[in-house]
């Protein structure tokens, strides 16, 4: 009996211990893939959707952290189109795992949705105002979350006016990026975006461009082409493929020329 009671007690204490085993081995056996990580209930459709071993917008922001924390690097979060707050939510629950109290968060948005289009930007999925969460709605949203306001910076205003090569200076001279999340969905806002994060950035940077394959996946359209010109302007950067997320988005790996590449800061 007391040999029972045991067991019991061991059941007790490890919750489906024996299935999660038993689904261990059957993955080392047959070679199965582990699935994505969870998406939270506020996260977006595709994220929900995403097939099990398809990294999600979680699943890469947390392996760029990851990433971050093996190559002993330090850096800040930088977020290009914050609409409803989903993605900046992610970085947050997830830079707890290594950065807590170490990382602040560099959040860009008109708040009043996407500009007026330029031609090169015309796409039958968007138009000008979409995609819009207010300043205070982002507020309310992100505190409801537990997010302490210290924590971040929000920068509100479209990028013509905001992305200043005043302000890049004045932050560049106190912090260096550690994942810049980019999306804000068009050729002439990426553009923008890494003129001003260029003096932020550093050996091991990680950059991830939500909208990379929109347009068709065309590399004259976009982001695509958004970084083609960005890096034949600035010859000391270049981008090393790092993961694709989702049907949408891909990852890079900054390096610059003359670093030796060997983890830190």
């Amino acid at each position: 009996m007391k040999s029972i009671r045991s067991l019991i007690a061991s059941f007790w204490r490890r919750p489906f211990a024996v299935e999660r085993d038993i689904l261990r081995r059957l993955a080392s056996r047959y070679g199965l893939r582990p699935p994505s990580c969870d998406a939270p209930s506020f996260a977006a459709g595709e994220d929900v959707r995403a097939p099990a071993g398809i990294l999600n917008r979680s699943g890469m922001i947390r392996l760029a952290y990851e990433f971050l924390n093996g190559n002993i690097m330090s850096g800040d979060y930088f977020e290009f189109g914050c609409w409803g707050g989903r993605t900046f939510r992610l970085a947050y629950e997830h830079h707890k795992i290594h950065f807590q109290g170490r990382m602040h968060f560099w959040l860009f948005d008109s708040f009043q949705g996407l500009p007026k289009l330029d031609p090169i930007d015309e796409h039958p999925k968007w138009k000008a105002g979409d995609l819009c969460t207010a300043l205070d709605d982002f507020i309310r949203i992100v505190g409801d979350a537990g997010i302490p306001a210290c924590s971040y910076t929000a920068i509100a205003g479209y990028y013509e006016h905001t992305l200043t090569a005043e302000l890049s200076a004045n932050i560049a001279s106190k912090a260096k990026a550690g994942l810049v999340y980019i999306d804000c969905d068009l050729y002439a806002s990426t553009r923008k975006v890494l003129e001003f994060m260029y003096p932020m950035l550093q050996p091991g940077t990680v950059i991830c461009f939500d909208d990379f394959y929109c347009f068709n996946g065309s590399p004259e359209r976009g982001g695509q082409l958004a970084i083609r010109e960005f890096l034949g302007v600035h010859r000391d950067v270049r981008l090393v493929d790092y993961l694709n997320f989702g049907w949408h988005g891909k990852s890079f790996i900054v390096h610059l020329s003359g670093s030796d590449g060997a983890g830190g800061t």
